[in-house]
């Protein structure tokens, strides 16, 4: 079973973000995960067509079952 986590992010302008963290830490708590995303937005790093983060939309882990075939 192959898990991810996904952050959500949105612009000032409305624009969203999905950031894809592959195989995150089983221990990771809500409020880590909160803390991190804060972080991201305040450090002004991403931007999305010219427009920084302002929010924290959303963290969802999900979870898939791969089968490689060939």
């Amino acid at each position: 079973m192959a898990k991810s986590l996904q952050l959500q992010f949105e612009t000032a302008s409305g624009k969203r973000l999905l950031v894809t963290v592959d195989d995150p830490k089983e221990s990771l708590t809500s409020k880590e995960i909160e803390d991190g995303m804060e972080a991201i937005v305040s450090s002004n790093v991403f931007h999305v067509e010219g427009t920084p983060l302002s929010i924290v939309k959303s963290a969802r882990i999900v979870e898939r079952n791969v089968t490689q075939i060939i």
